[in-house]
This record gives C-alpha cells, structure tokens and sequence, in this order.
C-alpha cells in the first residue's frame, strides 16, 4: 500500500471574507480533530482534490506534513468529511480526524469483485449488493480495497460476509451472514413469456368482444 502526503500550513484567519479570499488564490480551508486541540489549516485545493478522487469514499491513511514556519511536523490522519459544492466539481472544506497509529480504528474499505463468474459464463447477472464495508484495523494496516473472488460462483450463488477471507490483522464490523454478491438467472426469458401471456390474454379478450358483438341483435328502426 502505498503511503500518502498532502501539505498543510496554519490558517489563522477564519472570517467568510478571509475565507472565500483563500478559495480564490487556490486554497482550501480544513480541521483537525484529535489527540489534541482542533487546528485549523489550509490545503493547496488541486494537490487535496487529487487525494480526495484517489480515496473515492474509501479511508486511507494520510501522512499531513504540518508546516508553521519552524521544522515541519507530521500528523497521521484519517480524511472524515468532505464539503463541496452541489455537483461536487469544486472542494469547499475537509475535516481530518488525527489517529494513533498503535490503536485500531473502524475504516470503510472497497469491496471489489474479481474474476468472471461461472454463472455470468452461463448468462447470470452478477449483482453486488454491498458496495463496501466497515472493518477495523490498525492504520498503518487499512487496505486500499478488498478483492472478492468471484469465478467459483454459479447461478444462484451468494457469497457472504462469513465468506471472505481477510488479512491477518483485519476484522468485519459487521454482520458476517450479510450477503455481498448474488449470481441470479438472466431475466430476458421471463420477461419475454411475460409479455407472450399478456398478448395471449389481449387476444383472449378481443376475440370474446368480436363474439359478444356477433351476438347483438340489431335494433329495428323506424
């Protein structure tokens, strides 16, 4: 796994005004929260942006390398919550939460499915039903993501929480009879007889209809 940076330096003005400045010059304004006193920093955006992409939701690591003017310092983070505007193509604000490398956290991790399906060989669909999951770990152990190998399983077949096999130091918090992946039967055949039943049915009606008017007598006119 591969280690990750981002530079950080003091940020000591906190009005809107100040704020928005920072934004505009390319700055990004975040918080961490922690061991000790919250401190308040700003980001290079482009450098935080790219992190933020790379994360994709998942929880890493960071390595903050902290700059006040005197010797740099390093704080180990996780990245908790991101700020950004209503469709998401410009950073507003991070909060970082700082870590003890020496105690376990509870991370969300990528579950990735790997390999094709014997049953979508066949013509099943592959549905994965957990996208992620929470384990718990210590920080220097948090996995990039979680590769699930699915060959083995045909039409039909679940694998579960209990079935994934973790890395010597990594647990689930979660329920380990949860399902993560179902191989069901393809659906085209059932919607085609669907839609054969329902045109039989119309044709059903139509023909008692063309009977029932066969049936009318005809009303005498004057």
């Amino acid at each position: 796994m591969s280690e990750l940076f981002l530079d950080a330096t003091p940020r000591t003005e906190l009005r809107k005004s100040a704020v928005r400045k920072m934004r505009r010059e390319g700055r990004l304004p975040a918080i961490v929260y922690g061991l000790h006193d919250p401190i308040t920093i700003q980001l290079d955006s482009l450098q935080a942006a790219k992190l933020v992409q790379l994360l994709h939701g998942g929880e890493r690591m960071v390595t903050l390398r902290y700059s006040d003017g005197g010797a740099a310092q390093e704080k180990q983070v996780l990245l908790r919550e991101v700020q950004a505007t209503p469709t998401g193509n410009r950073l507003l604000h991070i909060d970082f939460q700082e870590i003890n490398t020496e105690k376990t956290v509870h991370v969300t991790v990528e579950l990735r499915p790997d390999g094709t399906a014997t049953g979508v060989r066949l013509g099943g669909i592959l549905q994965v039903v957990k996208h992620e999951i929470v384990v718990e770990c210590l920080p220097t152990a948090i996995p990039e993501y979680i590769s699930l190998d699915v060959s083995a399983l045909e039409i039909g077949d679940s694998l579960h929480m209990k079935d994934i096999v973790f890395a010597e130091g990594i647990s689930p918090v979660t329920d380990l009879d949860e399902t993560v992946i179902v191989v069901s039967a393809p659906k085209v055949e059932e919607e085609v007889e669907e839609e054969e039943v329902e045109e039989g049915e119309e044709g059903v009606e139509e023909a008692a209809a063309e009977g029932e008017d066969a049936a009318e007598p005809e009303s005498d006119q004057e």
